[in-house]
């Protein structure tokens, strides 16, 4: 009588309780799968012609409606994908940046056979008109969510920018990130093969979902181009062959005037100083020239565009989806009980990295009618930053298009008083560049044009 009661409680023990609650994916040979699918597609329309400033709720609410829905239901092992008062602006570039591909996922898993998960990206904050305050830095090129004419006129450079951002997540981790996410990933299947089989997925699940890479991006925007003002860069070029540059660039026209100061970095040999800088041999050698002509005016409106939006990248969870493989013997069902299930908590990761070679450039936009001007700095001639690093590749496609000549307007010798170039690695400049910066200003102060080439006063 003893065996058959043990068997009997080893029966009762492994039943689920009365008030756990499992959803499983639909079958795709059922009626339940198809109409799912065409729910999605429905959804996948609506908000395809939802409008950019439109009614908050309405895109939102649909949204949630089908991922409450049977098929989709496995979705709640998620957090919140958007918030509830997500823009509309905000839904569709979600949806657009991998939402739809993870809502589509739970549909994948009623196919037979079928072990991927998706984990979804975090939907993104938008830099709109709408979404600053009057007084922000941005406040005169930004547009209305709704503004159409001003979507289609940045929508080509915002597609590159922001593609240069996912490049930047595509770059080998430093080994310490990439031994963090794998050690990360292995802990998620080594604590969920400690739980009860039907548990497994979702103490898998959960620990997986955890995850974040901390992506940098920029917010959604919608920002006009500058047209107009000057753009002045300060700052040094190169490492051991190097160039002190003021460089001021306008914006209207496409006038390019560029002060040089160039050397060599002279090095002591003596056992006492080998290594340091001979700063005045250094400074001995230099040769100083100026420059006029033109550049590109869309290439250089593009640039002034990426430099101006750097400061306003933002930190998401993940950018983009993620596939992970659920592990062999693990049933896909995601389980909940009133009680709870403590799961592994995930990682994180993120990789920052530099050179010797990179130094740092101050630039400033002078918008016209005398507006404030914007200033920031950029890391020359790549950067771990992809704005950064977006931007010195714009910067090298636009001064590729000089031409020199006669340039259309004057130097704007009274602006560069606003403006001061960036510090130079101290190992380099022992005692500055002060007044190397100084005599650059002056040689554009003293430019005068050769015979037959007259310079507007405009």
């Amino acid at each position: 009588m003893l065996l058959p009661l043990l068997t009997l409680g080893v029966l009762l023990s492994a039943r689920p309780p009365a008030d756990e609650k499992v959803f499983a994916p639909c079958p795709e040979a059922s009626p339940e799968w198809t109409a799912a699918r065409e729910r999605l597609l429905a959804l996948d329309a609506r908000l395809e012609t939802l409008p950019d400033g439109g009614d908050r709720k309405a895109g939102a609410k649909a949204l949630r409606e089908l991922l409450t829905s049977r098929c989709f239901a496995m979705s709640r092992e998620e957090r919140e994908p958007v918030p509830e008062d997500v823009s509309p602006l905000a839904l569709k570039a979600w949806w657009k940046q991998g939402g739809r591909t993870w809502v589509e996922s739970y549909l994948e898993l009623g196919k037979p056979g079928a072990r991927t998960v998706v984990l979804p990206p975090e939907a993104r904050e938008t830099l709109t008109r709408d979404s600053v305050k009057p007084d922000h830095r941005l406040a005169s090129l930004l547009c209305a969510a709704s503004d159409t004419a001003c979507a289609k006129e940045m929508e080509g450079p915002y597609t590159r920018v922001d593609a240069a951002f996912l490049r930047a997540l595509d770059r080998p981790d430093e080994s310490s990130v990439a031994e963090a996410e794998a050690e990360s990933r292995k802990g998620c299947e080594e604590d969920a093969r400690t739980r009860p089989q039907r548990w497994r997925y979702t103490a898998w699940r959960g620990c997986e979902g955890g995850w974040t890479s901390f992506d940098k991006v920029l917010p959604v925007v919608r920002m006009r181009m500058p047209k107009d003002g000057w753009l002045v860069l300060r700052g040094r070029r190169g490492h051991h062959g190097f160039c002190d540059e003021v460089r001021a660039y306008h914006l209207g026209t496409g006038a390019a005037w560029v002060s040089q100061s160039c050397s060599d970095l002279a090095l002591y040999d003596d056992a006492k100083r080998i290594g340091q800088v001979d700063v005045k041999t250094t400074n001995a050698n230099r040769l100083a020239r100026v420059r006029v002509g033109t550049l590109s005016v869309d290439s250089l409106r593009e640039l002034t565009w990426v430099l101006l939006l750097a400061d306003e990248a933002i930190t998401v969870d993940r950018a983009r989806p993620l596939t992970r493989t659920v592990p062999a013997g693990y049933p896909i069902e995601w389980r909940e009980r009133p009680s709870g299930i403590t799961t592994r908590g995930g990682g994180g990761g993120g990789s920052f990295w530099g050179n010797t070679g990179q130094t740092t450039l101050r630039w400033t936009w002078f918008p016209p009618e005398k507006a404030e001007p914007l200033s920031g700095e950029l890391t020359w001639p790549e950067s771990a930053d992809p704005a950064d690093d977006h931007a010195d590749r714009l910067l090298v496609d636009a001064e590729k298009s000089f031409k020199e000549g006669c340039p259309s307007r004057p130097a704007p010798v009274d602006l560069l008083d606003f403006t001061r170039p960036a510090s130079v690695n101290k190992r380099d400049a022992p005692e500055g560049v002060t007044a190397q910066q100084d005599d650059l200003v002056t040689a554009l102060r003293d430019w005068r044009p050769s015979p037959g080439c007259s310079v507007t006063s405009k």
